[in-house]
């Protein structure tokens, strides 16, 4: 009898797999052509550790806009900045997959991965929070300034010896998240702090493959996930039991005149305000505890990343140093805080931060999009529920927008006489459109002033004269191969 139901099983999956391949060879005749890959896994074996520079190449035969068979998907290309820019600022392609990689973590989903009016409720308010607490009152650029004078003391404490400055970067990164999240902030090596940061660490590892099985039916991804121990369940489930316990805390000091300026109490706030009108609102704790976990996850590696980049790109370059160093002395000098208000007046401290957005693009791929109906990209008919890949790595390389991409080249942004820096729409290091990063403004306004107050303070060089490489890896983001070893000699 167990041989039977066995023997039946494997006829069942075999059947399922079947139907999906036959389906997607259905809805393939509709789309825009593209490689032929495997049966059920389709080109995924074919994509190596840097899947964003093959599906790049890709496009050199295909064109800007083609199909790729995904697992049991077939997911339409966009490979430059011509069909980004046509596709993702269109209400049509404002959806999410119903299996994207972050379902597989959690029980609720965050504003990431919701769809329709509940996403633009939730996005409406966040966007509203971040806004009042990136630049408003008790604002979170006096707790990064803070926070910065924190690591300043803990760097001037190697005197100049050689350090790897990602062990700082990381908790200091992280401890902004938990001002703008939670209201306050930890000790670096409290326990806590390393549950988190190690859950951000672990999940951004791990993506490649968490990103391939939603690509598989979502039971069987669940089932490879939980056999192969790579959802770390218990390890996970202890890091939301910390937001549980946070959003509890808050709730019994929660007080309307005398609420802090946190996403926590405000969320809380609000959720009261619509319970009063409609029981059934979709303002709950598990989607409080969803977006916190979003928050902590997109607010920390990609700003680490980007801060890291920018210090090796400076260390191999003295020029670009000293001009940028010479830029801080002129506007900010050496006795105050640089602010976000002197960036206007620093066009090639700017320029050059742009380019490092560019240059080294930490989100190559865009989140993966959903069309809610039919539609096109660039005369191609898109059907409702197709999925959709932007390629921003191939944008922030396209030959059409930027003279010799491969070039690192800040100058590319400034006008001939180096006062003004250019805008260009084709920089989209945190997407473009509706859907596009909601914590851009928050993002960049950390990158800038860490940056700008480590080159105020120090002159950073490669350890111990080594030449340094520009090699990286790829999991969610383009991080730097190695640890970051430099050395930072005090100028002031």
């Amino acid at each position: 009898m167990l041989e039977n139901l066995g023997s039946l099983t494997l006829f069942v999956i075999f059947m399922t797999f079947i139907r999906h391949v036959l389906y997607n060879l259905k809805l393939r005749k509709h789309l825009p052509p593209g490689p032929t890959g495997l049966p059920i896994v389709g080109y995924l074996p074919f994509l190596g550790n840097e899947a964003h520079k093959d599906i790049a190449k890709l496009g050199d035969i295909y064109g800007n806009v083609f199909t790729l068979q995904l697992g049991i998907h077939n997911v339409v290309v966009l490979n430059d900045w011509e069909a980004v820019r046509d596709a993702l600022h269109k209400d049509a392609f404002l959806g999410r997959p119903s299996n994207s990689p972050f379902t597989f973590i959690g029980n609720s989903t965050s504003l990431i991965d919701q769809k329709g009016n509940v996403w633009r409720d939730q996005r409406r308010f966040a966007a509203k929070v971040l806004k009042e607490t990136t630049f408003g009152k008790g604002c979170l650029e006096e707790k990064i300034l803070a926070e910065l004078r924190h690591l300043i003391r803990l760097i001037d404490g190697a005197n100049g010896r050689p350090m790897n400055l990602r062990s700082l970067l990381r908790p200091s990164i992280s401890n902004i998240m938990s001002e703008l999240v939670f209201g306050h902030s930890y000790d670096y090596n409290h326990p806590l702090r390393c549950a988190l940061d190690q859950m951000i660490s672990i999940a951004y590892e791990r993506f490649p493959v968490i990103g391939s099985l939603s690509m598989a039916p979502v039971w069987f991804s669940k089932l490879v996930l939980r056999v192969g121990g790579i959802d770390n369940k218990k390890q996970f489930d202890t890091v939301f039991a910390i937001f549980d316990d946070e959003i509890r805390s808050h709730e019994k000091s929660f007080n309307w005149k005398n609420r802090s300026n946190n996403y926590i109490d405000s969320y809380l706030g609000e959720m009261q305000l619509r319970q009063q009108k409609d029981p059934y609102t979709m303002f709950t704790k598990s989607k409080l505890n969803a977006n916190c976990r979003l928050f902590f996850g997109a607010g920390n590696e990609p700003v680490r990343t980007t801060i890291e980049w920018a210090l090796i790109l400076v260390a191999s370059n003295s020029d670009h140093q000293l001009r940028i160093q010479r830029e801080i002395d002129s506007i900010v000098g050496p006795g105050r805080q640089p602010y976000w208000a002197d960036r206007p007046h620093m066009s090639f401290t700017e320029a050059f931060m742009n380019e490092v957005f560019r240059w080294k693009t930490v989100f190559p791929l865009n989140l993966m999009r959903s069309s809610i109906d039919n539609s096109s990209i660039l005369g191609h008919f898109i059907a409702k529920n197709t999925r959709i890949l932007a390629n921003i790595w191939a944008v922030h390389n396209d030959p059409k927008v930027w003279d010799n991409p491969r070039l690192f080249n800040p100058c590319r942004f400034l006008t001939d006489d180096g006062r003004q820096v250019i805008p260009v729409d084709a920089l989209i290091p945190f997407s473009t459109g509706k859907r596009s990063c909601i914590g851009e403004s928050m993002g960049r306004l950390q990158v800038f002033l860490y940056f700008v107050t480590l080159l105020q303070r120090y002159t950073v060089s490669v350890a111990n004269g080594e030449l340094l490489g520009f090699e990286d890896r790829f999991g969610l983001t383009i991080q730097p191969k190695d640890r970051v070893i430099l050395s930072f000699q005090k100028r002031i």
